[in-house]
């Protein structure tokens, strides 16, 4: 069956016990001094910690083909089923006379929290994406990619042209793959099954894109044997996405 898929990467840092440490997570923390062991200043200060990659595959399809997916709904069962807490999305798309779009880029406000995909190849079927976040790196990419240099508060000098309310149901399947079902506000679904992994170069350094693209190549055919393993959950056909979605239903409607 056609299927989407989209990749994505985010820089994180591993901590001193080898767990990845998102930096936000580290800056809220609340931690008392004697917590922290006792170095001299000289080795802490010069200490390199591992840079990781985290590498997100995902493979979209229409939606599902049962009324509620639980682990014994059909043959084979799961293995693990978790079902993860409903959640509801506000999610406003800008551009700007489709510099963004046609450049291969998306920037959103989801749930109030600015957010950028930025293409990195692939084709309609097959693409590959970059996640971009943080104020001073979304506001950099599109005054390097449109010319406008304004404020946050101003939308970047951007305009709203899709804006839409998701409500999103998750499970964990087989322990390690997320599978998703997006119901939007205009009646559109939409499904994706995704795996991520952390991923650290030679001696903590980050990873080469050719380690990327290897590591990913793999992650996509797990994803697509999960798929295969298990399509009696899954309705055969060639999905939409929600933002070519909300625009052919905005000219149905004649909006």
């Amino acid at each position: 069956m056609p299927q989407y898929l989209r990749i994505a990467f985010r820089s994180l840092w591993f901590n001193k016990n080898d767990e990845i440490m998102p930096l936000f997570r580290l800056l809220r923390w609340n931690v008392k001094p004697e917590s922290f062991s006792k170095r001299p200043a000289s080795s802490m200060a010069f200490r390199r910690l591992p840079k990781a990659c985290v590498l997100e595959v995902e493979r979209k399809f229409r939606s599902l083909a049962v009324p509620k997916l639980t682990r014994y709904g059909g043959l084979p069962h799961f293995k693990s089923l978790q079902s993860l807490p409903v959640e509801v999305i506000h999610d406003s798309y800008y551009d700007k006379s489709g510099l963004l779009s046609k450049s291969g880029a998306w920037v959103r406000k989801r749930n109030g929290i600015w957010e950028a995909k930025l293409k990195k190849g692939g084709n309609f079927l097959n693409s590959k994406f970059e996640e971009l976040s943080g104020i001073e790196n979304i506001s950099a990419y599109i005054k390097h990619t449109t010319g406008i240099d304004d404020s946050e508060s101003r939308n970047f000098g951007l305009e709203p042209i899709a804006v839409f309310t998701t409500t999103r149901e998750a499970w964990i399947a087989d322990e390690e793959f997320h599978i998703v079902r997006d119901m939007m506000d205009f009646g559109h679904e939409v499904g994706e099954v995704e795996l991520q992994k952390a991923l650290v170069g030679v001696d903590g350094g980050e990873p080469t894109e050719q380690q990327k693209q290897d590591e990913m190549q793999l992650m996509d055919e797990r994803i697509a044997a999960f798929m295969k393993t298990y399509a009696w959950a899954i309705t055969p056909g060639r999905p939409t996405g929600k933002v070519t979605a909300y625009f052919e239903w905005k000219r149905r409607n004649g909006a």
